[in-house]
């Protein structure tokens, strides 16, 4: 199992899926900190969508200081 995981995901880093159901007082919540400043998105880089590998690569690596965003 170990060999798929690290076979699918081209890394030597554990895949743990997350499966989160959010309720409407947390989604709330959020909402709120983000209005008021206190919960911020901190983004790393943009790449277009034919660099996709590349922010792939970036992101297994573990080099980003953020969120990478990949453009449609």
């Amino acid at each position: 199992m170990t060999f798929a995981k690290k076979k699918l995901t081209f890394s030597q880093k554990p895949l743990v899926p997350l499966v989160l159901s959010s309720k409407k007082e947390n989604m709330e919540c959020l909402v709120g900190l983000v209005k008021e400043g206190k919960l911020k998105t901190v983004i790393d880089s943009k790449h277009p969508l034919s660099k996709a590998e590349e922010a792939w690569a970036k992101r297994i690596d573990g080099h980003a200081t953020g969120k990478i965003i990949t453009e449609l």
